[in-house]
């Protein structure tokens, strides 16, 4: 695999996950990625094994990919999937990162796929900073790259194994059907000459096909169907409703409820005088004054609530 080829893929792959992390976070976070460096002929070095010792390491071990990010990341990707920040240090950030690089990865392969580059089915594990990742002697490309964030920046980096064979092969393949096409074509336009290099007769030619651009009638303007003033709590006036009226209200602790006994009194927060409370669908709509009428119970209203407020009970 070419430099200019595999940049040309990280670079696709960094946009398809500038719009993953802006639709979990909601907010835009530029990717950038320095050029991959050729690393298949150097031994890995005791610097790079220390780097990847400090960060947090994805990896795909029957693939030979690596993935290490900076634990600054950590609340970068938990802000975008819980809303919150979470410390590198904490429990769930080994799950968090697992579960982001399989949504990213599930993200490149699908965009690399449409541009004609299948990627294989992988399982990334996970290693937290301190412990042992997983060596590189498979890499054999170095690609930096770092995120823009509040105006700070957060840096990785990704090794990749050699892709040349595989390449090279797709890149044979290729020509051989381009070769296979070209020769079918050529069999093809020489059938199509009669003998004498006349013009082909009317029986090898294909009945035209009338192709013409749909047409659609116009739907018109828009319109909205009554006089605009219908639209009131006519249409509900036999909904039923539940009407409470509540006289006082009084918070008891468990204890203090067992403890009730016939003849018990529970004292509650309204002062004699004060008005009930009337509710409808649990929503106050009014104020009111306790009355007999005949023998039974029931409520003056002395005071309604915002008209606003009591529309609010019917929904």
């Amino acid at each position: 695999m070419t430099q200019n080829t595999l940049k040309t893929h990280i670079q696709t792959a960094l946009t398809a996950l500038e719009a993953l992390l802006e639709q979990l976070s909601g907010n835009e976070i530029p990717l950038d990625a320095s050029a991959p460096k050729n690393i298949a002929d150097r031994s890995p070095t005791e610097a790079l094994q220390n780097d990847l010792k400090e960060r947090f390491v994805l990896y795909a071990a029957d693939q030979g990919a690596v993935v290490a990010l900076d634990p600054d990341w950590v609340p970068l990707f938990s802000e975008a999937m819980f809303g919150e920040e979470m410390d590198p240090n904490a429990d769930g950030a080994l799950d968090l990162m697992q579960e982001i690089s399989s949504q990213g990865f599930g993200t490149v392969q699908s965009t690399l796929a449409e541009e004609g580059l299948t990627l294989p089915e992988v399982q990334f594990d996970t290693a937290a900073p301190g412990q042992a990742p997983p060596s590189p002697d498979e890499a054999a490309w170095l690609v930096p790259f770092t995120a823009q964030r509040g105006g700070g920046e957060l840096d990785g980096l990704v090794l990749l194994p050699d892709g040349a064979e595989a390449s090279s092969d797709a890149s044979t393949a290729t020509e051989s059907a381009s070769q296979e096409a070209a020769a079918g074509a050529d069999q093809s336009s020489g059938a199509s000459q009669p003998a004498g290099g006349g013009a082909p007769s009317s029986a090898d030619e294909s009945d035209g096909v009338e192709v013409s651009p749909a047409a659609f009638s116009e739907l018109g303007d828009e319109e909205i169907s009554g006089d605009g003033d219908s639209g009131t709590f006519k249409l509900l006036a036999d909904v039923d409703l539940e009407v409470r009226v509540e006289l006082g209200r009084r918070e008891l602790p468990l204890a203090d409820v067992l403890k009730l006994t016939t003849g018990s009194v529970v004292e509650l927060e309204k002062m004699v005088g004060e008005p009930l409370s009337v509710y409808a669908n649990g929503r106050l709509i009014a104020e009111g004054e306790a009355v007999v009428i005949d023998e039974q119970f029931g409520v003056r209203i002395t005071n309604l609530a915002s008209e606003g407020h009591r529309e609010k009970a019917f929904f």
